[in-house]
């Protein structure tokens, strides 16, 4: 897949916050919560890298069983929170949730499926007063 995924850095704040990384983006007033495996992918995401490379980047520092369905499901993501510079190929829900369902599948019989999930959560920030 030679999808080259580019994060987005403008009007971006980061924050590393006990091995998560919180990105407050100034042009939403909404701050994310990237677990470890949604942060190394939106790190690495230089346009450089291809899908490939971001699946080798998670096997050597998250689990030997990332897959493109992990990659995927966590540049997909990262493309709902707006993470992503614009071009990141929009994927359906149907296909998001096909991929989820793979990488669970595969690496649930392990026990290890939920370690290796993306958590990007997002959280609206208040309006100062």
């Amino acid at each position: 897949m030679n999808i080259r995924p580019v994060a987005r850095r403008a009007d971006i704040l980061t924050e590393e916050l006990e091995g998560e990384l919180v990105i407050y983006d100034k042009r939403r007033d909404v701050a994310c919560r990237l677990n470890r495996t949604a942060a190394l992918v939106w790190r690495n995401a230089d346009g450089v890298r291809t899908v490939e490379d971001l699946i080798e980047v998670l096997r050597d520092q998250v689990s030997p069983l990332a897959d493109e369905d992990l990659v995927m499901v966590t540049l997909d993501r990262l493309e709902e929170q707006e993470l992503l510079e614009p071009g990141y190929p929009h994927r359906t829900e149907q296909a998001t949730a096909l991929s989820r369902r793979r990488f669970i599948t595969r690496a649930g019989a392990l026990g290890t499926a939920a370690l290796a999930l993306p958590v990007v959560q997002a959280i609206v920030a208040p309006t100062p007063a």
